[in-house]
């Protein structure tokens, strides 16, 4: 029997017996979860066994179609298995996130008349569809303003990419990178490559992460970087590009949605196991107004176009950021002293928490955060 907190965020009969939130129901529970500890700890690090595993259910594939070897379902199934998986480990979520866009990108789903596809979507459509080929992504550098930080010249039919790409996800845990990098035209390209040291291609040590260490997140330096004209992915104009980027980061991300949920059902529990009612008492205070912004999140997601309502989506991805460092933190409270061993996950989703505030933020949502931070 589900306590009112699950009650509050349950999904739909349709969505909770689907074959992909089942096999994300199982797996986080039996496998995800009791690794998350040692996923988030950069000396043991995400297990890429567990990456198998998930493209064998189809949790790399879940809308993707039936004839391409994935599940077929709609946005909401697939927004209910992030949830799962960043509740049951974020870590090993936060790599498997890394390829849906590449994956999108090579079915051509990304459906825009100014985007150029390349020849490597054909050449890796079927095994990045199905999983079986995983890729990781180094683009966040071209949200920033100013000179691109990799820069694109053309090589004849191809090209030639140098410069820095401060954050990829990854880095021996994935097949393929897809790399970000800007001619001096103002043209976005991308191109996949083997996520291997190369010539022309180098990466740091991991990064000393606060949260997910065990994510291999590397920088990558490029120095000539060959880019054949079947390593090209898509070239688009990069204006167009941030405008449809805008569009995306301004919704509130499942993953952190994941987040808030378990924090809410964990802060209700520890309430009925240690019998402090005011733990009890403040979870299913805070449940009501979270399921209501996220319903109101899922439905602009959902059924708006994406264009539409920026302002709006902005402001509730800032509102449940809040409440989800408020909620981690009222966890610690409720757990006390015994929440900063790091054999507890409470430390662990509160610094989780923190890395939702600046997972693929721009300086609307940055503005949005701290304006809900500010608020009475």
């Amino acid at each position: 029997m589900r306590s009112p907190v699950e009650e509050l965020f349950a999904a739909p009969p349709d969505v909770a017996g689907h074959p992909a939130v089942r096999a994300a129901t199982r797996i986080g529970a039996e496998l995800l979860e009791p690794h998350a500890s040692a996923a988030d700890d950069p000396r043991r690090g995400v297990d890429r066994a567990h990456l198998a595993l998930l493209a064998e259910a189809g949790l790399y594939s879940v809308t993707v179609p039936a004839d391409l070897g994935g599940h077929g379902a709609d946005a909401r199934v697939a927004a209910e298995v992030v949830e799962l998986l960043a509740a049951a480990c974020a870590a090993t979520w936060f790599v498997t996130t890394q390829h849906e866009l590449p994956s999108a990108l090579a079915r051509t789903s990304v459906a825009d008349p100014a985007f150029a596809y390349g020849a490597a979507c054909a050449r890796y459509r079927d095994e990045l569809s199905t999983g079986r080929t995983r890729a990781g992504i180094a683009i966040a550098h071209i949200r920033r303003p100013g000179r691109p930080t990799i820069r694109a010249e053309r090589d004849g039919r191809g090209f030639r990419f140098s410069g820095r790409a401060d954050w990829c996800t990854g880095w021996g845990l994935v097949d393929l990178v897809m790399i970000a990098a800007v001619t001096e035209s103002g043209e976005l390209v991308l191109a996949l490559r083997p996520a291997a040291a190369q010539r022309g291609l180098r990466a740091s040590a991991a990064l000393p992460l606060a949260v997910m260490g065990g994510t291999r997140t590397v920088a990558l330096e490029l120095d000539e970087l060959i880019i054949e004209p079947e390593d090209v992915l898509l070239v688009a104009p990069l204006a167009r590009w941030l405008e449809t980027d805008l569009w995306h980061t301004a919704n509130t991300r499942p993953a952190s949605l994941g987040l808030l949920r378990r924090a809410l059902v964990e802060l209700e529990r520890i309430g009925d196991l240690r019998e402090r009612p005011e733990a009890r008492a403040l979870a299913r205070k805070l449940a009501a107004p979270a399921a209501r912004l996220r319903a109101r999140a899922y439905q602009l997601i959902l059924e708006v176009p994406p264009a539409e309502r920026l302002n709006e989506r902005g402001r509730l991805r800032g509102e449940l950021a809040e409440l989800t460092v408020r909620a981690t933190q009222a966890l610690i409270a409720a757990r006390a002293g015994s929440a900063m061993l790091l054999s507890s996950p409470e430390q662990r989703w509160a610094r989780e928490a923190s890395f939702h505030l600046i997972q693929a933020q721009t300086d609307s949502i940055r503005t949005a955060q701290l304006t809900a931070f500010g608020a009475p």
